[in-house]
This record gives C-alpha cells, structure tokens and sequence, in this order.
C-alpha cells in the first residue's frame, strides 16, 4: 500500500491573516485507489472560538483510518478530540481544558489520514453542521465546506497503445469473479481492450 503525506502548512504560514468568516475545512486532493493521503484540517475563524465541532461525510469508498491533533491544537491551546461514526457521519470536535479560546487566525488544528478502496473513483468530502463556542459557551454558526477528492487518471483507467481504455477484471485462483485484488492473496486480473483482445496475469496486494 501507497502512502502519501499531504500538509500544506508552509503555505498557510505564508498566507497567516486575519480570517474574514469562520470556517472548519480540507483542501482538494488526489488519491490513488489503495492509497492513503493525510490531509490537514484548517480552522479559518474571525471570532474566537474555545472550541468547535462539525459533522463530515464521504463519498464512497473513502474511510478514515486515523486522526491525530496538531501541536498548534494540543501543545500551544490543550485541546483533547472526540471522534464518532454515527449512521455514515463523521462527528468530531475540539474542546479545551481550561478556560481558552482558539484566538482568530488560519491554522492545521488535526490531521485525517484517508484510505481510497480499490473501486474509489473520487468524489465529494461534505464538511457540515459546523459549530464554534464562545468563551462563555454560546454557539458560534461556521460556514459548511465541501472539499473535491480527484483520482489520477492512470489509476481508473490503463491506456493501450491506440490511446483507448481497456477494462480490467479480478478472479481468484478458483476462476470466481471479486470486486478487488486485496480481498484474496493472489488475484488474476484479466485486461480487455476494445478490440477484444484479452490478457491475463496474476497480481498480489502487499500491504
């Protein structure tokens, strides 16, 4: 399996201004099926906020399988996480342990490593229902967010030497058909191109 780290925290140090709106959110990103990518989550805020919560869905065939707190948000502001899945929703949030507000400014506050299933095809993160609190507890409405997950090309689709897409096939070693290589051992992948020629082999994940 592929790993890629994905942080963009030298760019948001260069562009550290003040926030217009409040806003929790994920930049656009690329992921290769049977890949993983870590993304920064950025807190924008103009008002400062003691703590923040949001719900997030994915598209499918993306999951989270980690998440972890910034320095910025542990060391400097002693935050502590909480993270459900409830009915497909990602619920999490950020909340002090004291009397302390996140102060308005534009920063990595966790970071969410993603996992792209063999089928993932790209699609849409809904980052929504975002809330912030005041030091004195009251809600604070952030705006909802939508970040685009893109596959590379040379992953949905192999180019044959007349520049058209051939279709691929997965069967285990018995000859039945599976959705994915990664379900079994050793998959034999068959390749058909448009002219109908076909040619197989045998493939291993390696994880």
């Amino acid at each position: 399996m592929k790993h890629y780290l994905t942080m963009a925290l030298a760019l948001l140090m260069a562009f550290n201004v003040m926030a217009q709106r409040n806003v929790i959110s994920i930049e656009d990103f690329e992921i290769s099926p049977d890949s993983v990518v870590t993304m920064p989550v950025i807190l924008t805020n103009s008002d400062p906020t003691r703590g923040l919560q949001f719900n997030m869905t994915l598209p499918a065939g993306l999951v989270v399988v980690d998440k972890a707190l910034t320095d910025y948000s542990s060391e400097q502001y002693h935050m502590s996480m909480f993270a459900r899945l409830n009915k497909g929703v990602w619920v999490m949030g950020l909340y002090p342990s004291g009397v302390i507000c996140f102060p308005p400014d534009t920063a990595a506050i966790m970071t969410i490593t993603f996992k792209a299933e063999a089928g993932f095809d790209g699609g849409e993160i809904i980052l929504w229902r975002q809330l912030g609190s005041t030091i004195d507890n009251k809600s604070i409405v952030f705006d909802n967010d939508t970040t685009i997950v893109t596959v590379p090309k040379a992953s949905i689709m192999e180019i044959n030497e007349d520049g058209l897409p051939a279709s691929e096939q997965y069967f285990n070693l018995n000859g039945q058909p599976i959705v994915s290589p990664d379900s079994v051992p050793v998959a034999i992948q068959v390749t058909t191109r448009p002219d109908g020629r076909r040619s197989s082999r045998k493939v291993a994940v390696v994880q």
